[in-house]
């Protein structure tokens, strides 16, 4: 599809079809020549609205795609094995789709986007340059973080159909470049209009380009803290213009339409449906939130999972997992198959075959998919189950939390731990906590109460007492444990478990400061599972159409990004 027919293609249908993504295959898409051609249309007849509604998707999409696997192998969710070599979501071919949306797609809608906001004839159209711009530099900054080295100089050019991997600085170096131009361009008050739809940050006013502004500040600070950049921070935190708190975070909305298009959370419709869940929540993961602060449970965890069943099957049938020994390898104390209380998940690398159970297993609760709080259903019904429909909770209007403002203060206290400043790290650790439950609850509002059998009201939502009764055993812990290797396992910890669904941040996090560690995460049935993936391998579509990229073994897939120094040891 050359460029002239693919804005063709966004002014005749993209009204009709604005959550579609287009999955050309080609990853090298611009004809030049194309342009000028007098039967075709030209770059005059683009719609920067529609192109950036485009974008928008686009990069959504490369979000939502690279959070599901990066919370795989972060184990955050099941990952299936029983090798990290042959999961099956982390073979080439896997990987196809997201490397053509951020570069056949995304990156060509940015292309010509600016070929627009940059013609002179044209109005003033630099928030909609800034705001492309903000999107291509994340989806750069995901490219490396999750496969290394990645084509970008030598890419989306019609010349060339084997463009040389730019090193990962290189395109770091670029990504940070380009968001320096947004912040110019969200800062230019002489714009003459707001873009039609904003995904992100809803509808247009003046408080708009400050909040793209701290999206693009934060999405340097990440990087920089990937880096090791303390100064950089140092300088992004003294001016403040960063996502600090909740009205200004990064994230994209969905809502309860069901048809023309589906806008609901995507894991939402794969676990809501008559069939149940689609996916199965790790064992290990939920075990943290409940047991890890001994008899302190998580107050998230009704908001992060949905329990269909109020106890553990004892029928084989419905999980062959009940009636098998604990390997020999777990940890004393390792929860292994069940959790109690009907926490039905699946472990590390667990290759079984799949039984009859989609309307028995958790699956995600109303942060941040969008789906039903549990307020023990099952229990309070005196049933055995609840099964999910799509009637239930926020009935899918959920988020993609890309960057919260608990996020940004965690990366201050990983920052400040790092410069020597405990105490300012342990106020900024403070504060991430109260601010990832406070949003939590938040948007589970309306959802936590339930009548029993005798017709009493029972509220189970999070208290300020609750929020506070955790804060103070993390601090207790910061306070017994003064080393600086404890502080930043506490640290990382308490980041993982406020990162739900965003496996990338945890992905980074995990590479970045070899936490959490063996002692927090469920081990693989296999007691060799083989290499860990520092990086994944790249998409078959890159390697077969390109002479100058040669696909990953062992060695390669476990060599991270530029910025990953080795720590940590995850293949357990």
């Amino acid at each position: 599809m050359n460029r002239v027919l693919k804005s063709a293609y966004l002014i005749l249908s993209l009204v009709l079809m604005v959550f579609a993504v287009n999955n050309c295959d080609n990853l090298v898409l611009i004809d030049e020549d194309n342009l000028n051609n007098p039967n075709e249309l030209t770059e005059g007849d683009i719609s920067p609205d529609l192109l950036l509604n485009n974008i928008q998707l686009e990069a959504r999409n490369v979000f939502i795609t690279v959070a599901e696997r990066t919370a795989e192998v972060t184990r955050m969710e099941h990952m299936f094995g029983p090798l990290h070599g042959n999961a099956p979501n982390f073979q080439a071919t896997s990987f196809t789709a997201l490397y053509t949306n951020a570069y056949a797609d995304l990156m060509v809608d940015v292309k010509n986007l600016l070929s627009v906001t940059e013609d002179p004839s044209q109005a003033n159209l630099s928030f909609h340059s800034g705001m492309a711009k903000t999107l291509k530099a994340y989806v750069l900054i995901t490219m490396v973080d999750v496969f290394g080295d990645v084509p970008y100089s030598q890419a989306i050019d019609a010349s060339n159909f084997n463009p040389e991997l730019d090193k990962g600085a290189d395109v770091y170096a670029a990504a940070l470049s380009l968001l320096d131009e947004a912040i110019k361009d969200l800062g230019d008050n002489n714009r003459s209009r707001f873009p039609d739809n904003d995904f992100y940050y809803g509808t247009a006013d003046k408080e708009q380009p400050e909040l793209w502004i701290r999206a693009a500040n934060t999405i340097k600070l990440k990087a920089y803290l990937n880096m090791g950049e303390t100064e950089k921070i140092r300088a992004l935190v003294k001016a403040g213009n960063l996502i600090l708190e909740p009205a200004h975070d990064f994230k994209f909305s969905y809502s309860t339409t069901q048809a023309n298009p589906d806008s609901r959370h995507p894991w939402f419709i794969n676990n809501y449906d008559a069939d149940g869940g689609a996916d199965y929540m790790s064992v290990g993961y939920m075990n943290l939130l409940l047991n890890d602060k001994e008899d302190l449970v998580d107050p998230r965890i009704r908001y992060y999972f949905y329990r269909q069943v109020n106890q553990d099957t004892r029928d084989f049938n419905e999980n062959n997992c009940i009636n098998a020994a604990t390997p020999p390898h777990y940890p004393l104390g390792m929860p292994f198959c069940l959790l109690g209380k009907g926490y039905w998940g699946r472990n590390h690398l667990n290759a079984d075959g799949i039984p009859p159970d989609g309307l028995l297993r958790t699956v995600y609760g109303v942060y941040p998919v969008g789906g039903e709080f549990d307020k023990d259903q099952p229990t309070i019904n005196d049933k055995r189950d609840a099964p999910v429909d799509f009637s239930l909770g926020r009935q899918g209007a959920g988020i993609a939390p890309i960057l919260m403002s608990s996020f940004t203060h965690f990366m201050i206290a990983e920052a400040e731990l790092n410069a020597g400043n405990p105490g300012v790290a342990k106020t900024a650790l403070e504060t991430a906590i109260k601010l990832s439950m406070e949003t939590v609850r938040d948007f589970g509002a309306g959802l936590t109460t339930i009548s029993n059998a005798s017709g009493e009201l029972i509220d189970f939502r999070m208290l300020d007492a609750d929020i506070e009764n955790y804060i103070r055993k993390v601090t207790d812990k910061w306070d017994t444990n003064t080393s600086d290797n404890a502080r930043l396992h506490n640290i990382a910890k308490e980041y993982y478990l406020a990162l739900w669904t965003n496996g990338l941040e945890a992905y980074n996090l995990m590479r970045r400061t070899g936490y959490p560690e063996s002692e927090d995460l469920q081990p693989a049935e296999n007691d060799a599972p083989g290499t860990w993936y520092r990086s994944f391998r790249y998409p078959a579509a890159m390697v077969d159409r390109n002479s100058n990229v040669s696909q990953k073994d062992a060695s390669g897939y476990g060599t991270g990004p530029f910025w990953d120094k080795g720590n940590g040891n995850f293949d357990f």
